[in-house]
């Protein structure tokens, strides 16, 4: 049985509580290390115990304990035959003192004690021996524990500086994750939720990480675009609007002073005569015809603008349709000296669904700027080419006129602008007619484009589904 007598170690010299609490745990690891050579002496000293005093055993023995901070000690009687410490003699009493009394207290054969000097604690672990001649002895495992306790305190020394580096690493890395992934994405929402009140949304919110905050800096930075957009349409359309009710101020303007003077001419005898009368209130008519045409298009683009507009489609046979609606303004172009030519290659079997009455809209405007804008110093031609574009149909209106200008021609479309005023003076409009042509092709499914050059002419084409009827419906193909 295996004891260890802890009141030797806290008597002797005092030694207080706290070191052995310190000292148990490493001492039982010691005690483990050297239990093997333990009770290999221990079998020894049963079975052969004049074997132990074979001087090469003893430096065997003592050289495996020595690399476990120990040593081996052997007694007969009182004299000590082996040492295996230069350590031993200055504990050789005590040593010698501790091993007879396990003996004294007539403990078991074997046993352990620590025992305390105020240097550092022994671990003793003492085996009697009973030798052929009568003598008793006894071998001794002395361990030198504080060894192991420096060892042990400065592992536990490594243990919390490591701990603490660890905990300032973590610190660092959590401060530094909170500032970058955190706080500094927050001050940024701030800062743009702040410029955002105050009306500037002229700057950027970026954030590239894929996390929550950077999900919602990115929605954020989308309901900037959009504001922005918002804004910035608004304030285009307002511009726009400006600028359309100058142009049909002066638009209004010239039919109206026109009306008023030939007016006032009837009034003050001027036409005086049937022929002079008559003609005064042709123009008077032609003025006021003028101003109708202007307001209906402001009214009808109101309309369309805001989708207030029903379309009621058709089912059509797309040649037929648009060389019989060329065909109604062949006459008024011939009389404003105007060729005319109408080309169809597509097949004459294709069908289109349309809103004949919108689509009708769409020629006349475009045909109506093709007049407007010709070229006084040649004859006038206008030419309506159909083409096959795969799925649709391609409507071009091509003129010899005065043309548009490179950097006019990807603005023609938009609302309310017009081009260069040198080269459309004395030519009214209000700048919405091509809008109202997109508007109407876009609400087919079809798009519009332009082509142009300065003194050349310009073409403009536009698409439409080509169209099928499924179980008695009209659809558009998609």
């Amino acid at each position: 049985m295996i004891k260890v007598e802890l009141r030797r170690f806290n008597t002797v010299h005092g030694t207080e509580a706290n070191v052995m609490t310190l000292v148990s745990e490493p001492v039982k690891m010691l005690d483990e290390m050297t239990e093997p050579t333990f009770r290999t002496l221990l079998s020894m000293a049963k079975d052969d115990p004049d074997g132990l005093m074979d001087s090469d055993l003893q430096y065997r023995i003592n050289g495996g304990l020595c690399e476990q901070d120990s040593y081996f000690v052997l007694i007969k009687d009182d004299e000590v035959l082996f040492a295996g410490s230069s350590e031993f003699d200055e504990y050789s009493s005590d040593i010698v003192s501790a091993a007879e009394s396990l003996k004294a207290e007539a403990l078991e054969p074997e046993g352990k004690v620590i025992y305390s000097d105020k240097k550092s604690p022994l671990l003793l672990k003492v085996g009697n021996v009973s030798f052929t001649d009568g003598a008793d002895g006894r071998f001794v495992l002395v361990t030198d524990t504080g060894i192991l306790i420096s060892k042990v305190r400065t592992a536990l020394d490594a243990i919390i500086i490591l701990a603490v580096l660890s905990i300032f690493i973590t610190a660092f890395v959590i401060i530094a994750w909170l500032f970058t992934g955190v706080i500094r994405p927050i001050d940024s929402l701030r800062k743009a939720a702040k410029e955002i009140g105050s009306g500037n949304l002229n700057f950027k919110l970026e954030r590239e990480e894929k996390d929550e905050i950077g999900e919602l800096c990115s929605d954020f930075e989308e309901m900037r675009r959009h504001l922005k957009t918002q804004i910035d349409s608004k304030d285009r359309y307002e511009l726009d609007v400006r600028e359309m009710v100058s142009n049909v101020s002066h638009d209004l303007k010239t039919p109206l002073t026109a009306i008023k003077g030939y007016a006032e001419g009837l009034l003050d005898g001027v036409a005086d005569n049937p022929e002079k009368r008559n003609k005064y209130l042709k123009t008077i008519v032609v003025k006021a015809i003028d101003m109708t045409t202007l307001v209906d298009e402001l009214s009808y683009f109101s309309k369309l603008d805001t989708n207030k507009l029903p379309y009621k489609f058709e089912l059509l046979n797309a040649k037929n349709f648009f060389e019989d609606c060329f065909e109604d303004y062949s006459i008024e172009l011939e009389m404003k000296n105007f060729a005319t030519e109408f080309a169809s290659e597509i097949s004459p079997d294709i069908m289109v669904l349309l809103d004949v009455e919108q689509i009708r809209r769409v020629m006349n405007n475009l045909i109506g700027n093709a007049v407007k804008y010709r070229d006084e110093n040649k004859d006038g031609k206008i030419t309506v080419r159909l083409t096959d574009a795969e799925d649709s149909v391609r409507i071009s209106v091509a003129d010899n006129g005065i043309g548009i200008s490179r950097a006019s021609l990807p603005h023609i479309f938009d609302r309310f602008y017009r081009a260069d005023k040198s080269r459309t003076a004395g030519r009214a409009g209000t700048g919405i007619g091509l809008a109202i042509v997109r508007k109407i092709v876009e609400e087919h499914g079809g798009r519009v484009f332009a082509r142009s050059e300065l003194g050349i002419g310009t073409t403009i084409s536009f698409t439409i589904k080509k169209g099928a009827k499924q179980n008695g419906n009209q659809n558009i193909n998609s």
